[in-house]
Formats: C-alpha cells, sequence, structure tokens
C-alpha cells in the first residue's frame, strides 16, 4: 500500500471517530441511532453529523430524532376504565375545581403560598359553613392553617403549576407561578441569610392568621433542637425575647426592613428544601417565562452557594446549623444513602441552573470525587468518598415489616431522586441513579410495605417518569401507571373532611410504628384515606379515621402535582 493510501485510511478513522461528524457522504434525509440509543447519527449536507442525545438535552435516539426517555417508543398506557370506586367525574373535571378553588380560597395574596382553611360557621350551626365551599374565597376564611412546613406543602402546588404550564401554557398557571414565585423569594429574604429558608412567615394584617402572643414562643432555644419565633423590628433587625428578662431584645441581625412587622420561624429543616428544591428544579427545567425561570435560578445559586460554604449544612440566622440541616452524608442524624441523594440533586440542579464552574466542579470533584480522592467535606466522621457508594444506604425501610420506616424520609428521598436522574445526562451515572429508583426504592424485591405497593400516585409517576427506558430496559412502568391512575379516580371530588374510617377487615394493627402508634399491614387506597394537607406525604398503613367537618378544606396540592405530572409525562390524555 502506498504512502498517500495509508494517509488516507488514517483521516478517515480519525474523523469517524469519536467526533461531532464523520465525513463520509449520505444522503439526506437518513438516520442511525446507537444500540444503546444515547446518540443520534443524521445526514446533514451530505455528511453524517453526531448528536448525543443523552448528554447534550437527557434524550433518547429514535426514528431520526432525539426523544423524552418517557416517550421513548410511544407508550399507551391504561386508564383504568373499571375503578370500582371512581367518584365518577372525569380527572379532568376534578382538576378544574381543585385549580378553581386553590386560587379562589387557598392561596391569600398577601401570604403568597397554598394552605388550608376553616370557613366560618353558619350562624349557630357549626357544622355547615356559610359562604360554602362552593363560594368561599380567601376573604372569608376563619383560620388558616399555616404551620411549620408551609413552605413544603406550597411548593408542591407550585411544581404542579410548573408542570401544568409545560403542558398548556396557560397564562393562569404562569400567574399563579408568578405568585408563589413571589412567595418562594420572601420565604428565603426574610431570614436575612443567603440560601436559607424560613419555615414559616406571618405578615401583619392577614385575617385568620397572626403571630404569637406567647412571649416564650420567641425566646431563642438552648438546645437549637426546638423552632423558635423571631419579629422583625421597624428598624429591619431581627428581635427576640430575653430568657430572664422575658423583655424584647434587638440583635444585630439587620437589613430586614421589607419584613417590619413580620414574624417568622426558625431552625428549618430538611422536609422545608425537599419541597421547595424539588419545586425550583422543575420550574428551571420547564418555565421558559424569563422573569420566574430566573428568579428560580437565583434561588437556586443561593442554597447551592450556601452548601458548598458551609460544606453541606444549613446555618440559621444565629450562626448555628439549624436542627435537621445536615446533608453529608456521615452526618449521623439520618441515613447516608438519604442525605447522599440531597446534597447530589441539590448541587446538581443548582450547577445545571446556573452553569456556575465552582458547583459544578463541587459536584463532580467532591461529591462525585471524579478526578481523585479530595477531602473537600472536611467533617471527622466522613472520609473521601463517591457518594453514589451511599446511596444503597438510603435506609427507607426500618425495622420487621419495615414498621419503623419514617414516610417523610420516603417521601423527601423520591423527589431528591426525580429531580436527580431528570437533572443528570451522563449515561453512566444516570443508569446508576436509575438503578437505585428501581430496585432498592420504590420495588425492592420482598421488602414488606414497599413504595410499589403503597398505592400513592406521585410515587408511581416519579417512577415510571424516571426509570431507565429504551433498549436493554424493560420498558415502560405500565403497572405503576395504572395504579396512580386508579388512585386518582378514586380521588375524591372535594377536599373538605368526610366521615371516614379505616375498614376494619382491612385495617388491622399489625405492628408498631416509630413514635409508637399501632399500623397495619393493609395499604389503603385513596378512597379509603381522610383527606390531609397532601396525601402522598402520609403513611399508607394508618389506622386512623376522620369526623365529617365541611369548614375544613385541605388544599388540593396532592391532587394537581400528580395529575399534571401525569398530563407532562403523557401518562394521562387531556380528555380521561
Amino acid at each position: 500500500m502506498n504512502k498517500n493510501c495509508m494517509l488516507f485510511i488514517a483521516i478517515f478513522a480519525f474523523a469517524g471517530c469519536g467526533g461531532s461528524t464523520q465525513n463520509s457522504e449520505c444522503s439526506e434525509g437518513e438516520w442511525k441511532c446507537s444500540d444503546d440509543a444515547l446518540v443520534l447519527t443524521s445526514c446533514n449536507d451530505g455528511k453524517w453529523v453526531e448528536t448525543r442525545c443523552m448528554e447534550e438535552s437527557g434524550q433518547l435516539c429514535e426514528q431520526g430524532g432525539c426523544v423524552d426517555p418517557w416517550r421513548f417508543g410511544s407508550p399507551v398506557f391504561s386508564s383504568c376504565d373499571d375503578e370500582p370506586d371512581s367518584t365518577g367525574e372525569s380527572l379532568h373535571d376534578k382538576m378544574l375545581y381543585y385549580e378553581e378553588i386553590a386560587r379562589r380560597l387557598h392561596i391569600h395574596p398577601v401570604l403568597k403560598f397554598m394552605t388550608g382553611v376553616t370557613l366560618p360557621c353558619d350562624g349557630d350551626d357549626c357544622s355547615t359553613p356559610n359562604p360554602s365551599e362552593a363560594t368561599a374565597t380567601y376573604d372569608d376564611v376563619l383560620a388558616w392553617h399555616s404551620g411549620e412546613n408551609d413552605g413544603l406543602w406550597s411548593a408542591m402546588y407550585l411544581a404542579a403549576e410548573a408542570f401544568r404550564y409545560a403542558s398548556t401554557g396557560e397564562a393562569e398557571a404562569l400567574e399563579t407561578m408568578s405568585l408563589l414565585m413571589e412567595g418562594e423569594q420572601d420565604r428565603m429574604a426574610i431570614t436575612g441569610v443567603p440560601g436559607v429558608f424560613t419555615r414559616q412567615y406571618i405578615p401583619p394584617g392577614v385575617k385568620g392568621d397572626s403571630c404569637p402572643d406567647d412571649l416564650s414562643r420567641y425566646v431563642p432555644d438552648v438546645e437549637k433542637d426546638d423552632n423558635q419565633w423571631v419579629r422583625v423590628g421597624d428598624d429591619g433587625c431581627v428581635q427576640v425575647v430575653d430568657r430572664d428578662s422575658m423583655e424584647w431584645v434587638t440583635t444585630q441581625h439587620c437589613g430586614l426592613d421589607k419584613y417590619a412587622g413580620w414574624c417568622w420561624l426558625d431552625n428549618v429543616s430538611q422536609d422545608e428544601y425537599a419541597g421547595h428544591m424539588f419545586a425550583l428544579g422543575v420550574v428551571v427545567k420547564l418555565v421558559d417565562d424569563p422573569l420566574v425561570h430566573s428568579m428560580a435560578v437565583d434561588m437556586l445559586r443561593e442554597v447551592g452557594q450556601m452548601l458548598v460554604d458551609t460544606r453541606l449544612e444549613i446555618t440559621d440566622w444565629d450562626g448555628r446549623p439549624v436542627e435537621h440541616g445536615r446533608l453529608y452524608a456521615m452526618a449521623l442524624d439520618n441515613f447516608p444513602g438519604f442525605n447522599a441523594a440531597m446534597a447530589l440533586d441539590y448541587i446538581l440542579m443548582s450547577a445545571v441552573a446556573t452553569g456556575d464552574e465552582d458547583l459544578r466542579s463541587f459536584y463532580d470533584d467532591c461529591l462525585l470525587q471524579k478526578h481523585g480522592k479530595v477531602d473537600c467535606i472536611q467533617r471527622p466522621i466522613e472520609t473521601p468518598r463517591p457518594y453514589t457508594e451511599y446511596l444503597s444506604d438510603a435506609g427507607l425501610y426500618v425495622g420487621q415489616g419495615s414498621c419503623l420506616s419514617n414516610w417523610n424520609n420516603i417521601s423527601m428521598h423520591f423527589a431528591s431522586l426525580h429531580n436527580l436522574i431528570w437533572f443528570e445526562h451522563d449515561p453512566a451515572l444516570r443508569e446508576l441513579y436509575q438503578d437505585h429508583l428501581a430496585n432498592e426504592a420504590y420495588a425492592p424485591g420482598d421488602t414488606p410495605k414497599a413504595v410499589s405497593e403503597q398505592h400513592n400516585t406521585w410515587f408511581d409517576f416519579i417512577y415510571a417518569s424516571q426509570k431507565r427506558l429504551g433498549p436493554g430496559s424493560d420498558g415502560p412502568a405500565y403497572d405503576a401507571v395504572e395504579d396512580g391512575i386508579c388512585m386518582l379516580k378514586q380521588f375524591p371530588a372535594s377536599q373538605h373532611i368526610p366521615d371516614l374510617q379505616c375498614p376494619e377487615s382491612k385495617c388491622k394493627p399489625a405492628c408498631t410504628d416509630r413514635s409508637g402508634g399501632q399500623i397495619g399491614d393493609y395499604p389503603r387506597t385513596v378512597a379509603e384515606r381522610c383527606p390531609g394537607t397532601f396525601i402522598w406525604w402520609g403513611n399508607p398503613y394508618d389506622l386512623g379515621g376522620c369526623n365529617e367537618n365541611r369548614r375544613v378544606i385541605a388544599p388540593p396540592a396532592d391532587y394537581l402535582l400528580a395529575y399534571w405530572m401525569g398530563r407532562y409525562y403523557g401518562f394521562i390524555p387531556e380528555t380521561l
């Protein structure tokens, strides 16, 4: 072979190996998918051009294009047409009612978050609300069910509206999101610490919600293991009550003039962050409105930078770490895999949303140790190790029969995994996270009380949307989607408290939970469960019931988040 031929072969081989283009001639319209569906090769101006679908956009190659993984193969899901406990209304009609009542009744424009409410009595008849659920507005509310996890629950509705906007483009969804995002900003800004949210805030002048009168509620907690209130004085400085004198004391934590007259609850926890970060990630992914998108990016930047600066520990306004705010794996106040997933998710989202190289480096070089061993967390109990190695120790199923499991942790972990997989485009890492979701979180073999058996639409849809799909997978999660849709069909058409008890034939005490209460082995379906602030967050093996109270109306974030996720991911058609 002469030298010219050898040179030609060498150049041709180099051009076709690992580059973005291959120089062999092709015909317009030709395309090829790699065997693993991660790479599309298509013809452009007579030349082969390579598109790395997964690495570039988190997609898979199919039919000459890059498609979202959950749409690979164009799956058609069951509509659960024969659900015996269906309420009769269409899923779409229930959505319309819940969206309408959410804005009319559950969101005060000054509070800027969603919560449950108590309506006034009808004269002497306190079993009947006046005005009724059908006509009452936020101006009629007797009491707002504000509490220490306001931000968590309202964030679930914020995420729902982001999925709604991505599914429909409706201006109403964007308008609602804009108000809720202002509440998110207030919830962080009022602490005066970038990246740190408050558990709860109360502005002045809202009927049915007011700051505590008991001065002991404003005394700083010595051990920092109780949540205490602070108020913002007219000078914009935080005020607390002295333990000995029971007099108000002005601190040096100032600059909060915008919030003069407000009070807020300190000692924020991982629970709150689970909601905020889930919602902010969804907004960044799905909302193209420049203002709303930038608000979410800014808050993710603040949280990410705060966690890097503190080495994965949330530090409160008073300079002390909060009780439940350690996200490093070996904090020993939670399971290593639970903390690891949360840290990986939050830092990855912050890095992707902002494009910040330092945040990306913390994810790659610290949490994943991609470029060698680095002691970046600098905690005595923790040695340098990729955080992926902790995931199997997430502690979701605890005790004999899984009776000591913490359903708060299960919910937080699923929120972490949804966004972690969604934001991760590295095929190997993504598959590792998906394997953990499928085999250790959602359906871990013969584990009692596994999530796959809990009739939880939110968990079902998280699993179905983020499980591994494409060549070599076991295909779409048809059973999970069907169960999720069946549960939405059972979902009540009103969130007022009904008269409902656990069926005696099914709900029998079987073991003791981590709080010492009795729970069963039967996972109650939605039709058998009392409405709550967010039903998907609760323990379906609980044996309790509820007595009818038409004046107490729970917020509909649970139905709306599950419904709009189902719509966005193609599990629920608009006509269902």
